[in-house]
């Protein structure tokens, strides 16, 4: 719900609004339309949603913004002569328009309370998962006060739209920052201006477009200063100083380091089916037995952390609520099909989190008692690599030779460069070439499965399970 009165301040707006409303809900699909609310309409590739808005306008809408052209122009001119009661208000550009009103809404948020908190996630790996893991705590403790990032929802787009859901209510947002160019995480922060933050790691992921890991560090890193600017330099802000480039960020006043490090603020230990965090003088300790692997117990403590950090009074409810938490559908994941234990990661993968999960799952057929022979590996894609492809998928080839796994499967575009570096591993063109194979004989012979590779492989297409 957005105070009308703030879109005087955005640049790209080129008319006054002049509704007898003074707050509105917006959005940008015509399916989520629940009256009254404003429309901005924002072009797609190929479709033009003033197209398409004889329903929407048919049901009382009384504000569209839309981008300004001769095309566009011709278009309201006909809308208003059927819907004389809706106001239609150009703007240069939808985008930036959106960008611009949701960083005004969310300023007037933040000025309401000194607790009011944009908690923003950046880094290569793990960014989703510690996205559902707190804002699952806080969610479950604290219902209705606490706004997400929905699904993956983390670009251009997605972040204002997440935003907009703030209203007066809510205490605190989780915001997953997303990046695959040079500079996307600075437009993200130059909307949210977060006053808190975690960046989880560097790894070598979209180098296709960042060309080395020191240009992702760059990127990743802006939250840093972005919350030390924002607050200047009172926010809270965890920094991995197990991660190679993170380390050496400077701590400012709100900023605490964490990780296994002896040097760490606050250092981790693991137990199992879980973590534990001691932070001056204070031990906090989490459990869960529906996630598997030292990265993810890693992930859970440090959300638990987070949430007591902000709210310690309901440290035992958080404690509690952690205990609860289960993966997302396709996103690392253990699930029974025909008798067969499987982790499936079907959502993506990255040459860190494919050796991080690989890890964890060697754990976990040791923890239930089966023999690293008893285990089936499939290894998908790992996209958005460029020139460094060969080179990333020959070292987690040779990485899951060296950690014991002698059935594996290389399944892709890419399985050669996989096999280059474990040679007894068997390429496989696709996924569908391969599910007879899989159906038909490696889920006969093997107890215990590994799935994980990029998305467009559709790896859960194994299982027919979508």
């Amino acid at each position: 719900m957005i105070n009308l009165s703030l879109l005087k301040r955005c640049p790209s707006l080129k008319g006054e609004v002049l509704t007898s409303h003074t707050h509105l809900p917006f959005i940008t699909d015509t399916r989520k339309y629940h009256h009254p609310s404003a429309f901005v309409a924002i072009p797609g590739v190929k479709t033009n949603p003033l197209d398409v808005l004889t329903e929407l306008l048919g049901k009382g809408c009384p504000l569209v913004i839309f981008q300004d052209d001769a095309t566009n122009q011709a278009k309201v001119k006909e809308l208003q002569k059927q819907f004389p009661k809706t106001q239609f208000v150009p703007c240069t550009d939808s985008v930036t328009f959106l960008q611009e009103a949701t960083h005004e809404h969310i300023k007037e948020w933040k000025s309401k309370s000194p607790k009011n908190t944009v908690f923003a996630i950046s880094g290569s790996n793990g960014k989703t998962t510690h996205k559902e893991m707190l804002s699952f705590i806080l969610k479950t403790v604290m219902p209705g006060k606490i706004v997400a990032t929905e699904k993956n929802n983390n670009n251009h787009l997605g972040v204002p739209l997440t935003l907009l859901n703030v209203t007066d209510e809510t205490e605190m947002v989780v915001l997953e920052l997303g990046s695959n160019h040079p500079g996307e995480i600075k437009v993200l922060c130059d909307i949210a201006e977060p006053n808190a933050g975690l960046t989880t790691n560097i790894g070598a992921t979209h180098l296709e477009f960042f060309g080395t890991e020191e240009k992702v560090f760059e990127e990743e890193a802006y939250l840093y200063h972005a919350v030390k600017s924002v607050t200047k330099g009172s926010g809270f802000y965890l920094i991995n100083i197990d991660d190679k480039f993170l380390k050496s960020l400077e701590p400012f006043a709100g900023a605490v380091t964490y990780g296994e490090s002896s040097s760490a603020m606050a250092r981790i230990s693991y137990v199992e089916n879980g973590a534990g965090i001691h932070f001056k003088g204070q031990e906090l300790m989490g459990f869960n037995s529906h996630i598997t692997g030292k990265h993810n117990k890693l992930n859970l403590i440090t959300c638990l952390f987070i949430a007591t950090h902000f709210y310690p009074s309901l440290k035992q409810k958080f404690i509690e609520a952690a205990a609860e938490f289960r993966p997302t559908k396709n996103r690392s994941e253990w699930i029974q099909f025909e008798g067969r234990s499987v982790y499936l990661d079907a959502y993506n993968a990255n040459p860190s989190s494919m050796k991080a999960a690989l890890l964890g799952f060697k754990d976990s057929v040791l923890e239930q008692g089966f023999k690293l022979t008893d285990a089936c590996v499939v290894l998908g894609d790992m996209n958005e690599l460029g020139d460094s492809t060969p080179q990333y998928h020959r070292e987690v080839g040779q990485y899951v030779k060296e950690l014991g796994f002698t059935n594996v499967y290389f399944v892709g575009r890419f399985a050669s460069h996989y096999v280059s570096g474990d040679p007894q591993g068997q390429p496989k063109t696709s996924s569908a070439d391969f599910k007879s194979e899989y159906r038909g004989d490696c889920l006969k012979k093997f107890p215990i499965h590994f799935i994980k590779g990029s998305r467009s492989l559709q790896l859960e297409s194994l299982f027919d399970i979508t």
